[in-house]
């Protein structure tokens, strides 16, 4: 665990600094694709700007948003709490499938308000994706978040953490216990994702194919995932986590897209 670089007298969280490495890099990759696809550099980096904030809101704002109706609930017992330990329960970390939610939906509503071409766009953004998710990931690892379950400490993907002592420890993965680390796994998953969605953009031409095959993939791969997550901030029902549930949609509403464009280019490659 490396929660802080010391530099100049300052100490700086390397998981916001692994987040902004993950979103410099994306926006490389937007750049870079955009010239590629002969679509103007400018109006794809605002597109991505906006679509970076409509996921800052959503990460932020999904935790608070699942644990509203527990809270309405129980609201005798959570007016006891002192609102310096409540509000950072209330809010807790940082959601990826928040995020993912408020970009997506931030770019939808600009795409339809200033008729952009959505797919286009999307087809662009989407190996960029998993490349800045895999950043951010690499920042969980260092700072000791959605850490994995117990293994033994003879397993190659154990990791140890050292005590922290920032006043965070509660938050953090437990010092002292070969824990799997779950973060450099899905961050290796990522990376593997987007070569995947870029082969398939390569070998097809079909707008939104490389989003269907991203959700497909990682909907699958993170529902995996959750069963090895040994933190307990995301959320349980019935042994299936809020994270998983997600998933599940994701990868279904993925399975369907692929199969109506797939069927729409057929189509149309037929007709002509």
């Amino acid at each position: 665990m490396c929660p802080y670089l010391h530099v100049f007298g300052f100490d700086l969280p390397t998981y916001g600094l692994m987040m902004l490495l993950g979103i410099a890099v994306a926006f490389g990759i937007v750049i870079l694709r955009s010239g590629l696809n002969g679509f103007p550099r400018s109006e794809a980096l605002l597109a991505a700007l906006i679509c970076i904030a409509g996921g800052i809101a959503g990460s932020v704002l999904i935790r608070p948003i699942i644990r509203l109706p527990e809270v309405i609930i129980h609201w005798e017992m959570y007016s006891k709490v002192p609102l310096e330990d409540f509000l950072p329960w209330f809010f807790g970390e940082l959601v990826f499938y928040g995020g993912l939610i408020g970009g997506a939906l931030a770019l939808i509503i600009y795409c339809r308000s200033f008729k952009m071409p959505l797919l286009r766009i999307v087809d662009i953004f989407t190996p960029a994706l998993p490349v800045g998710h895999a950043f951010g990931r690499i920042g969980c690892l260092l700072a000791g978040c959605c850490y994995g379950i117990g293994v033994p400490a003879e397993n190659p993907l154990a990791i140890i953490y050292p005590r922290r002592t920032d006043g965070l420890e509660a938050l953090v993965a437990p010092a002292g216990t070969p824990l799997l680390a779950l973060p450099l796994i899905e961050a290796c998953g990522n990376i593997l994702i987007a070569c995947v969605i870029m082969l398939f953009q390569r070998k097809s031409k079909t707008e939104g194919l490389g989003l269907s095959v991203y959700g497909i993939l990682y909907g699958a791969f993170r529902f995996t995932l959750e069963f090895y997550r040994g933190d307990q901030l995301r959320g349980v029902y019935g042994g299936i986590s809020t994270s998983q549930i997600i998933s599940m949609v994701i990868f279904a509403v993925s399975v369907l897209w692929f199969v109506y464009i797939s069927r729409k280019s057929k189509s149309l490659k037929s007709e002509s």
